[in-house]
């Protein structure tokens, strides 16, 4: 009895939404059994990788075209016979397209319906391919640079290894099309739709994707090197280390997607969606992220250094132990953002938005936080020396054990806030409210409190305020006497 034939589908592995199947022990045994009921050619074949593969990698072509040209009349009659073929394979009129590795250079086949056809490491350089139907077409290893295929239909296609520098695929439909490691430098894909594509490895530097339609298009390892992808949906696309150096990807839809060790140095993400993204280690430096939404992202050890984050929505987003340093974050909003060790090293967050944000040891030398609305930061252990808090809101601040050292608060709102073994010499409180506020322990060594109102703070003794510098304006709490000034006064 003859064995069915098995079909094989390849699969996506997708490690965030795919979950470890456990083989119960009953599966295990029949598992066995199994392999142990395959014929002696099978397991021969399963023994012999190396032979298996060479197979593959190199199909066995037998057209009597190989490494021929076609001539014009020649291949019309055979494209006539394969669509024949397509509508009815019982036709003894018809036959199935199998020019493997011949030679199309310029063939004009506008129109024409190739489902299916054998185009194996076929030359198609510079061919006229406007709205043919290729789907389901092998063209692994085919020679496509500089072919016209727009409007083409390549859904389902085997296009590994294929070349397309400079190809127009403007529009085509490629959904499920298979590209291992194809070249795309330069090719034109505006308006083109590869939804699930298989895109590993791909070679795609400088290429066009604007408006082109790649949800959950399997990129990973592919070079987007100074691409075009401007208002492209890569929802839910795999795109995890992937070089994407100066691309541009202005308002481009990454909701879900993958970009863990993305490299996006450089890249222009201005108003781009990346809503729950993924974006673990990935290499953002210099990035222009002025106005995108990052709602939820995963940014952890994410390098964010002098990026452009400027009106960003942050909310909710995870950048644990990012390195931040001089990057721009004004006006961004990090409401109950995790900034876990964070690095803020001459950072902008003036005017930014950090209500509940958790800075358990954050660091940062110089930030700016002016303006900024810090109500209820949970930042202890955290260190930001000769930082900029001028008018910011601190209430109910949690800054428990942190190093304060030199940082500016005048003018700020710190009703409430929770300064407890808080390192702040030479801080400088000119003006501010601390109604409420906890200092049990703090150092405030030259710290200046001229103009604070101190009246209900809670902790503070006559030992910490002796060393601190106050003047006529402070408001002292009930029991303290006004030590004498400070000689020089902070101001």
């Amino acid at each position: 009895m003859q064995r069915p034939a098995l079909t094989v589908k390849p699969m996506i592995y997708h490690p965030r939404r795919h979950k470890m199947n456990r083989l119960s022990l009953p599966t295990v045994f029949v598992g066995m059994i199994i392999l142990i009921g395959l014929p002696a050619s099978w397991a021969g074949a399963a023994g012999s990788p190396a032979s298996n593969t060479t197979s593959l990698a190199v199909p066995l072509c037998k057209s009597s075209y190989k490494q021929k040209p076609v001539p014009a009349k020649t291949l019309q009659t055979l494209v006539r016979l394969h669509e024949r073929w397509v509508e009815y394979r019982g036709n003894p009129d018809a036959k199935r397209m199998e020019l493997c590795q011949a030679d199309l250079s310029r063939a004009a086949l506008a129109g024409a319906n190739l489902e299916r056809a054998d185009l194996e490491g076929t030359v198609l350089r510079q061919a006229k391919l406007s709205q043919v139907n290729l789907s389901q077409a092998s063209l692994a290893g085919a020679d496509l640079t500089k072919a016209l295929l727009e409007d083409s239909n390549l859904s389902g296609a085997d296009l590994r290894r294929a070349r397309l520098t400079g190809a127009n695929l403007s529009r085509a439909i490629g959904d499920e099309a298979a590209l291992f490691d194809a070249i795309l430098v330069g090719a034109k894909l505006r308006e083109a739709s590869f939804e699930r594509a298989q895109l590993e490895g791909t070679d795609l530097t400088s290429a066009d994707l604007t408006d082109g339609n790649f949800v959950e298009a399997y990129f990973y390892g592919a070079s987007l090197k100074g691409a075009i992808l401007v208002n492209a949906d890569l929802t839910g696309a795999d795109l995890r280390r992937t070089v994407l150096t100066n691309a541009n990807l202005h308002r481009a839809n990454l909701q879900g997607a993958l970009l863990d060790h993305a490299q996006l140095e450089g890249a222009r993400l201005i108003e781009a969606d990346m809503e729950s993204a993924y974006l673990d280690e990935a290499n953002l430096r210099d990035a222009n992220l002025k106005g995108a939404i990052l709602r939820g992202a995963d940014l952890r050890y994410a390098n964010l250094h002098s990026a452009d984050l400027q009106d960003a929505d942050l909310e909710g987003a995870n950048l644990e132990e990012a390195a931040l340093g001089k990057a721009d974050l004004h006006s961004a909003k990090l409401r109950m953002a995790i900034l876990y060790h964070a690095v803020f090293d001459e950072t902008n967050l003036m005017d930014a938005n950090l209500n509940r944000a958790v800075l358990i040891g954050a660091t940062g030398l110089r930030t700016n936080f002016m303006n900024g609305d810090l109500g209820e930061i949970y930042a202890p252990k955290s260190s930001f020396q000769y930082a900029q808090f001028n008018r910011a809101t601190l209430e109910s601040a949690n800054l428990v054990g942190a190093d304060l050292r030199g940082s500016n608060f005048s003018h700020s709102n710190m009703t409430h806030a929770n300064l407890q073994d808080t390192n702040l010499q030479d801080a400088i409180f000119v003006s501010v409210n601390l109604s409420g506020a906890r200092l049990d322990s703090a150092d405030v060594s030259r710290a200046n409190f001229a103009g604070a109102n101190l009246s209900s703070v809670i902790g503070l003794t006559q030992a910490q305020l002796n060393v601190a510098c106050i003047d006529d304006k402070t408001k002292l709490p009930p029991g303290l006497n006004r030590p004498a000034p400070c000689s020089p006064a902070k101001k």
